[in-house]
């Protein structure tokens, strides 16, 4: 017998009376929530750090996200050269793994210089979790010259086994 199609408005009243699957995004959230105020100090560190030099921000991720959206809010837009220093110097702080995977992204720039390469390159060289590793890798291919990368087959190396088939 074939299976009737399931509208979305039909799936979501069923998910709203689904209390196991209520369960599950309540604690979802919970965690999320919870992560967040883990997070929240150090975020505010570094927001606050940026600050110093004319960077109105809540969170590394603002760096990231930094380009206009169609519907998403976004608190800051636009190139951050002067904090490149800033987010140098927190590579080498512990951080939560979120809050580390944020700076590692925001300085996957081509305009970084020698000094964000060497600040990712001894990152890569220093990391045990493989998820890091693959976003020093990733980040690493993009601000490095291919000629200096070519010195370093490893990064490729790392790069490629998370996109492996």
């Amino acid at each position: 017998m074939a299976r009737r199609s399931v509208t979305a408005a039909e799936l979501m009243e069923a998910l709203a009376e689904d209390s196991e699957y209520q369960a599950r995004v309540a604690e979802h959230d919970r965690r999320i929530e919870e992560a967040q105020r883990e997070i929240a100090p150090e975020e505010a560190q570094i927001a606050e750090e940026a600050s110093h030099v004319g960077y109105a921000i809540t969170s590394v991720w603002d760096f990231v996200n930094n380009v206009p959206h169609p519907f998403l809010p976004r608190p800051f837009r636009g190139p951050y050269q002067r904090a490149y220093p800033i987010l140098v110097r927190h590579l080498a702080v512990p951080h939560h793994p979120k809050v580390r995977e944020g700076i590692i992204r925001a300085l996957t720039v081509r305009d970084g210089g020698r000094v964000v390469i060497e600040a990712l390159l001894q990152e890569f060289n220093h990391e045990s979790r493989p998820e890091l590793k693959w976003v020093l890798a990733h980040a690493l291919r993009v601000v490095m010259p291919l000629a200096q990368r070519k010195g370093h087959p490893e990064i490729m190396n790392v790069y490629l086994r998370k996109n492996a088939p």
